[in-house]
């Protein structure tokens, strides 16, 4: 098997210099009102997906797409302020491109240009054909609204594979594109700022439509996160075991005032989350913020993958906003353990994780906040809603 991210990351860095001179590598030029191509080819496919963005056409948009298709945002976007999630599935796509080429949206028009830098043939054992073909391409990406514009110049690994055409077509062999990673782009473009085309597809979702996005341990931190945010018991509740245990620090467990149990459980958690963000006493706001400390695999058999057990401590930022200018702040790491969920597969069978056991730390907590407000421990703030 040709080894893929390494070159991937090698055309990364070329791409930047030499997108600006490959004339003979660009897209296909569109003639007056062109027709959309057979996907015969990974070059149509991408002819068809400029069109479409062209002519702000949906369908044949997500026609270029497989049904497990997955859309990966780039480290930078996944790290940033407004942190974008992994992936979007098809079905985000499909919202995603309705909202931008429909009329509420007040998008005028759209350019796109693609350029493609470099082909790759490979082989990938995770499916059942050899025809896999990775293009590696530089977009220039405009979507011009009535008051803004957004552009992207930022390159993209594209990921085709053969697929039979249905019967009503002969069972002609047609090209599909089942992974896109969008990368990160170091330089300006003319002076113009700089940004992704994932970032600029974030604008246009108004809510992620796959809602248990667990198919890796740090996707499962993700949704707990969000799931916070959004004040969403039921998604909050998805990322944790049927048998899970929480568990206080020492200083909250001997509080003399109001010391916490030793542990609780997942129907106390239910309990506590539906106080807090439904309840009649119930939170105006949450703000929190995750920061990877410590990420390491203990693993088991190493002939069973699935007996992994995943370690992540994370940084703590978390700021419960109650009605009234009241509120509480949370900084103390917490540590989650993480396993392969046995009950339950992903959208497209792969496997899912949860977290089944957690611990509260307390080996940063103390003094006040920024604000004034007193420092404490997220078990202590889970506490208070039980």
């Amino acid at each position: 098997m040709r080894t893929v991210i390494a070159l991937l990351c090698t055309l990364t860095c070329a791409a930047v210099f030499v997108a600006g001179c490959l004339d003979s590598g660009a897209g296909p030029e569109l003639p007056p009102n062109p027709d959309f191509r057979d996907r015969t080819s990974p070059k149509n496919v991408i002819y068809n997906l400029e069109l479409a963005y062209e002519q702000m056409n949906a369908d044949e948009y997500l026609a270029c797409l497989s049904e497990d298709f997955k859309f990966h945002f780039s480290e930078a976007d996944q790290r940033g302020p407004d942190p974008m999630p992994p992936w979007f599935y098809k079905s985000d796509e499909q919202q995603v491109h309705e909202n931008m080429f429909g009329d509420e949206w007040n998008v005028r028009s759209i350019d796109l240009t693609v350029t493609l830098v470099e082909t790759m043939t490979v082989d990938d054992l995770r499916l059942l054909t050899d025809d896999i073909v990775v293009i590696h391409a530089v977009t220039d990406l405009m979507v011009n609204l009535e008051d803004q514009m957004f552009l992207a110049t930022n390159p993209q690994d594209l990921y085709f594979r053969t697929v039979p055409d249905s019967e009503e077509r002969c069972g002609r062999t047609h090209w599909e594109i089942f992974e896109w990673h969008d990368l990160e782009c170091p330089w300006k473009d003319n002076g113009r700022h700089k940004t992704g085309w994932g970032r600029i597809k974030h604008q246009f979702i108004e809510s992620l439509s796959e809602p248990s996005r667990r198919t890796s341990p740090a996707e499962v931190i993700y949704q707990l996160k969000a799931a916070y945010v959004a004040l969403d018991t039921l998604n909050y509740l998805d990322c944790l075991s049927e048998d899970f245990i929480f568990y206080p620090c020492e200083e909250d467990m001997q509080n003399p005032a109001d010391p916490l149990p030793e542990e609780w459980y997942r129907r106390d958690e239910a309990a506590m989350h539906e106080n807090m963000f439904a309840g009649p006493d119930a939170v105006e706001s949450i703000t929190l913020s995750l920061t990877d400390v410590v990420v390491e695999c203990n693993p088991g058999d190493p002939g069973d993958p699935l007996d992994d057990i995943w370690i992540y401590v994370e940084g703590v930022d978390l700021l419960v906003n109650l009605y009234g200018d009241q509120g509480y702040l949370a900084t103390a790491p917490s540590e989650f353990r993480l396993r392969v969920d046995q009950d339950e597969e992903g959208p497209y069978g792969e496997i899912m994780w949860e977290i089944y056991q957690w611990y509260d730390l307390d080996s940063e907590r103390g003094g006040e906040g920024a604000d004034g407000r007193e420092n404490t421990t997220w078990g202590g703030i889970k506490a208070l809603f039980w």
